[in-house]
């Protein structure tokens, strides 16, 4: 399942991931992914891979339900679509919408007047 998160956002892909709980994981060829365990045991496992463009983040995500099967080979049993892959997309989305909600939201005033700041005895003792 892939989806697109556009920006600007707080950080940059590998930052937000492993805020999420992935782990970081490269390939023989140096390509990189991120991989977070769906229980307790190895598999069945998340796995995504994620890409910085135009300023926001492609997220392709599957579940990898078993090891490659064979030495050498990178076939596995995964699952691209399903309710187990919707639900983590949508966890995933929900936590890139908080982070962009955050950096919208207005700050409070602390008004015109800049007040000079006391030590800790002037805050005691004004």
């Amino acid at each position: 399942m892939k989806r697109f998160f556009a920006g600007p956002l707080t950080d940059n892909a590998r930052n937000l991931l492993r805020r999420l709980g992935y782990g970081e994981q490269r390939t023989r060829v140096g390509q990189i992914s991120y991989v977070k365990r769906v229980a307790g045991d190895r598999f069945p496992r998340y796995h995504a891979y994620v890409e910085d463009q135009n300023g926001g983040i492609q997220v392709n995500l599957h579940v990898d339900q078993k090891e490659a099967s064979y030495d050498g080979t990178n076939a596995h049993a995964g699952e691209y679509e399903g309710p187990l892959v919707e639900r983590e997309m949508t966890r995933i989305a929900g936590f890139v919408a908080s982070l962009k909600h955050a950096t919208t939201s207005p700050t409070p005033s602390t008004g015109s007047v800049t007040e000079k700041k006391k030590g800790f005895w002037g805050t005691l003792f004004g």
